[in-house]
């Protein structure tokens, strides 16, 4: 078993990674023939997207989000690849060596070994602030527990100071990686082009929302097959501008992150886009929205059930039970506890009423009128990969 390094000081509290901890990482980064870079949440949280960044461009290697560090890499880098999908399995498969910073690569991101290479053949050199989390789903070679801004300023710094790194196969790796996820994206996106109704589909509406808004805005992101949909349509966003329910592993965080968020950043626009479900827990939060005068926007993807719960009920059992919600009008009840509120049964109508919202000076609400069947339809690769946490591997 790979020996897991104490820190040797503190900076501000957090323990730091010492030179020889640092040295060791970049020795087995340098050697390997494919690395890679896994940057989850706490590489947002530390403030370190840059310096992690500096690494991968080094290495000129890919780096792959988790499904909870969606903001932590822009998704039009060059290196950029979605783990959350088949060309995120190619890279983690081919690699030789891995360097996970902030993530304990828990079992929504890569839940079972098909999903990897042979760990007999990798190197797993992982850095996170909290020792809980070092080794907890695979086996290591180096386990650094430290601040991530502090160790990858120094990974960084060491790296660069042995000179400039050529991999010969490093170009034509990533070229094919990054053929492999626009593939993948354009086998996702065909269903949806091609779905014409009636009705509103939610990948459909993320799209508008995500126009208005923008890649400036902050999201929260709640829901079951809502959380899916926003993790694939909404724009890349900055640093830590996008939160949803796999940073806490609940249900109801949509609307109280979005007014988290806003206390934080008062001069950025922030929305929540939640499913009808989730929105029920802490709906009464809008009031506390309005009563502080915080201009947030929550749109409530209302399809009338809890669409993510049927397909797993079904498998089991062969049938569903208590997932009808039937209709709820949320517009009316943001506008009985003080919101700017809207409703919309057209995807045409969709834009202007985001909008409305947008400017609204103070909290509002959209209550659209979804698509049951469409929220079902899901990619299959991405909702098979979802149940597989609940029901096991499927081969």
């Amino acid at each position: 078993k790979a020996p897991i390094l104490d820190p040797v000081s503190t900076r501000a509290g957090s323990p730091q990674a010492s030179a020889e901890q640092i040295k060791a990482a970049a020795d087995i980064l340098l050697a390997a023939e494919r690395p890679i870079v896994i940057a989850g949440t706490g590489v947002d949280r530390a403030g370190a997207n840059c310096e992690l960044l500096e690494i991968v461009e080094h290495l000129g290697c890919p780096v792959l989000n988790t499904q909870a560090g969606r903001s932590v890499v822009p998704h039009d880098h060059p290196n950029f690849i979605m783990g959350f999908g088949q060309a995120g399995d190619i890279v983690r498969k081919e690699s030789d060596a891995i360097l996970a910073v902030g993530t304990r690569m828990g079992n929504l991101d890569t839940p079972f070994e098909k999903y990897w290479g042979d760990p007999a053949g990798q190197k797993l050199v992982q850095i996170d602030v909290d020792s809980r989390n070092i080794g907890v789903t695979r086996p290591l070679a180096l386990g650094i527990v430290a601040d991530a801004e502090q160790a990858l300023t120094e990974l960084a710094y060491e790296l660069k100071s042995r000179g400039e790194h050529d991999r010969p196969n490093a170009a034509e790796d990533l070229a094919r990686y990054k053929a492999e996820f626009d593939a993948m994206r354009m086998v996702q996106a065909r269903p949806l082009l091609e779905w014409a109704g009636p009705g509103i589909h939610p990948a459909h509406a993320l799209g508008v929302i995500g126009a208005v808004f923008g890649g400036d805005a902050i999201y929260t992101s709640d829901g079951g097959n809502t959380n899916l949909w926003a993790y694939a349509v909404l724009p890349s966003t900055r640093p830590r501008s996008y939160h949803s329910i796999l940073e806490l592993g609940m249900l109801g965080t949509g609307i109280p992150q979005a007014i988290g968020a806003k206390l934080a950043e008062p001069a950025r626009d922030v929305v929540c886009v939640t499913g009808d479900g989730a929105a029920g827990f802490n709906i009464m939060e809008m009031q506390s929205a309005a009563r502080e005068g915080l201009n947030i926007t929550t749109v409530v993807f209302a399809e009338g059930s809890w669409t993510m719960e049927e397909p797993n009920e079904l498998t089991h059992y062969g049938r569903t039970f208590g997932c009808e919600q039937g209709e709820i009008r949320w517009d009316k009840v943001a506008d009985g506890l003080g919101c700017h509120a809207e409703y919309v049964d057209s995807l045409d109508a969709l834009e202007d009423a985001v909008r409305r919202a947008k400017d609204h000076d103070g909290p509002s609400l959209v209550c659209i009128r979804s698509d049951h069947d469409a929220n079902l339809a899901v990619p299959e690769d991405m909702l098979a990969r979802f149940f597989e946490v609940y029901s096991g591997p499927t081969g």
